[in-house]
């Protein structure tokens, strides 16, 4: 099959389990690039097993790791995903279809759809979720906070693609609830370094919110049991990064405190 004017890039540390999975689905790219902050599995052993191009990069955040993938690669045209998502046979026949000739657009939206504990989770707030994941070289860029950053889109237009990004999120409740505390403290390093403090309501009212949202707004409530553990991550992740937030600047009043002293 021709290869695609493509370049498949993917960000990675520690994602042997995932990575394979993730590669297979992209036999159309011309090109895969991984840039991996430091694997001590065999990530990068299963990179080069598909003639990935590997790239070394201390890691400092989503964003900067792939947009540093991004001014390097070879192809017009980037995909760009994490390795526990996965491209099904129908968005691959979607791509192959919309490159049959050149494409008149400069983006293509995905509808990425959530896997949890292997069951697809059709609300929640994780389907649908359109997201741009393809796009032209120079026609966007990877910003937001932290650790869940976005492609701010700088081209004419965009299209959407049919067919799914499975995203598989987590294969337990402790994985869920481990990656919360992470995910919490990197957005609260996030939330600092932009100056943003902490009010009452932050921890309060937030949480509260969020499970809202997501179990009845989101009507979470249909993904059963899963549904129901999902609100109460999000709860759980909301009041933690605002926790973490303050608990950061506490330092810094006491270092500034005992520097004046």
């Amino acid at each position: 099959m021709p290869k695609l004017p493509i370049s498949f890039l993917v960000v990675t540390l520690n994602e042997e389990e995932n990575l394979q999975r993730c590669l297979t689905a992209v036999d159309f790219a011309s090109e895969i690039i991984v840039v991996d902050s430091g694997s001590t599995d065999r990530t990068l052993d299963v990179a080069r097993s598909f003639g990935a191009i590997t790239l070394h990069r201390d890691w400092t955040g989503y964003a900067d790791q792939k947009n540093f993938g991004a001014e390097r690669v070879s192809q017009p045209w980037i995909l760009c995903v994490d390795a526990d998502e996965v491209v099904t046979p129908e968005l691959r026949a979607s791509i192959l279809i919309a490159f049959k000739q050149e494409p008149d657009c400069d983006a293509f939206d995905v509808n990425r759809h959530g896997v949890y504990a292997g069951k697809l989770i059709n609300h929640s707030g994780w389907y649908p979720q359109w997201r741009t994941f393809v796009y032209r070289k120079h026609a966007a860029r990877w910003v937001g906070l932290e650790p869940h950053p976005v492609v701010e889109f700088t081209g004419q237009s965009k299209r959407r693609l049919q067919g799914d990004l499975l995203h598989y999120t987590y294969r337990t409740i402790e994985e869920h609830m481990r990656k919360n505390f992470s995910s919490a403290r990197s957005a609260a390093r996030a939330m600092h370094k932009m100056g943003r403090r902490v009010t009452a309501t932050d921890l309060h009212l937030r949480p509260i919110w969020a499970w809202f949202r997501s179990y009845v707004v989101q009507l979470g409530f249909l993904d059963g049991f899963y549904g129901l553990t999902i609100a109460n991550g999000q709860a759980m992740y909301t009041f933690l990064k605002y926790a973490y937030l303050r608990e950061i600047l506490r330092a810094d009043s006491s270092t500034l405190t005992n520097s004046n002293g």
